[in-house]
């Protein structure tokens, strides 16, 4: 037998290992093994990038949760301020308040004491508030700046306004302040 073995390839080698009959078995195996360790790191490569990209992909998806519960809630609180308003301006139409109580806590907060003051109200709370008594020195009177439901008192000390769209106006700060 010859011992020159003639093998035809389709391209140059790169690497060549001679390798003698009885351990053909045993280089099979190694080449198995690594081909084994080679496509386990690939997995794990692979497995270690897509975990990195779902990472970012619930980070990002945890910023995007946060923006738009942030939007949910001022979108909230600015659609009851404006059904706040709405029922409020209603209840004024139709003169369902109390603007006695509201004429005694505005003259309350001024701190005017017995001083003498004047209270400017709507002509329509005026009417309504015929036959009232207040304090000698308190003196009503229709303004027409003033708006139904709204007080403004004047005082030596300087003026009390009670004014229903600026106080809805300051509930809604205080619930964007809150929500920042």
């Amino acid at each position: 037998m010859d011992p020159r073995l003639e093998l035809e390839i389709a391209s140059a080698p790169t690497a060549v290992r001679v390798v003698a009959a009885h351990e053909v078995e045993a280089c099979a195996e190694s080449e198995q093994r690594g081909h084994a360790r080679g496509l386990a790191e690939g997995e794990a490569r692979a497995v270690a990038g897509a975990l990195k990209k779902l990472d970012e992909a619930a980070a990002m998806l945890a910023r995007a949760r946060e923006e738009s519960d942030r939007a949910v809630a001022e979108d909230a609180a600015k659609l009851a301020l404006v059904i706040a308003r709405e029922i409020v301006r209603a209840e004024v139409d139709a003169g369902r308040y109390d603007i006695e109580r509201i004429v005694r806590e505005a003259l309350h907060v001024s701190a005017a004491g017995r001083a003498e003051c004047v209270v400017h109200v709507h002509a329509e709370d005026l009417k309504r508030l015929a036959g009232v008594q207040f304090r000698s020195a308190t003196r009503l009177e229709a303004d027409p700046e003033v708006s139904r439901g709204d007080v403004h008192v004047s005082t030596p000390r300087g003026i009390v306004v009670r004014d229903l769209d600026a106080m809805l106006a300051t509930i809604a700060e205080r619930l964007k302040e809150d929500r920042e």
